[in-house]
């Protein structure tokens, strides 16, 4: 990823729902209290990847998969969609991106 301001980042899991959906939501809600308004957040399967990610959020088991269809986009692996600090670091990212 090049120094360029992300602009999108997505949840990618096996199904492309359930709890990666649920992260979406908690990091929007993080990106809003953080006054970033114009990322957006998705999620999505991992099959659906393009491979035009700039940022990837995928569980731990499923990173290589994630990295394998998207190889040019930042990976963050979490252990737990619901509460990861790794959320924080995102937030802390795009936030400097954006000074």
């Amino acid at each position: 990823m090049s120094s360029e301001l992300t602009t999108h980042v997505v949840f990618a899991c096996d199904a492309g729902m359930g709890s990666s959906a649920m992260g979406a939501s908690l990091l929007r809600n993080k990106l809003k209290a953080a006054g970033i308004s114009d990322v957006k957040v998705s999620n999505a399967a991992i099959a659906n990847l393009t491979g035009d990610e700039e940022l990837i959020i995928s569980h731990s088991r499923l990173t290589d998969r994630a990295t394998h269809m998207a190889p040019n986009a930042k990976h963050y692996s979490v252990e737990n969609f619901m509460a990861s600090p790794k959320y924080d670091e995102v937030v802390a990212l795009l936030a400097e991106q954006r000074k």
